[in-house]
């Protein structure tokens, strides 16, 4: 799944990180070391959750 820049929130951490969310549920966020690096985190992770969704599916 590719994002749009309009998908995600990415800010500056206090440390010098990246944290990124999707604007549409502020649950679904990553972290990493650079903007890019954020951002990729954060498409792993909603993979993983579409994933985990559809296993559910198939369960029920």
């Amino acid at each position: 799944m590719k994002l749009k820049k309009t998908d995600y929130v990415l800010e500056c951490t206090s440390d010098g990180g990246y944290y990124a969310w999707l604007t549409v549920n502020m649950q679904c966020n990553a972290y990493g070391d650079s903007p890019e690096e954020a951002v990729y985190n954060l498409q792993q992770t909603i993979e993983e959750l579409l994933d985990e969704m559809y296993l559910v599916e198939e369960f029920i």
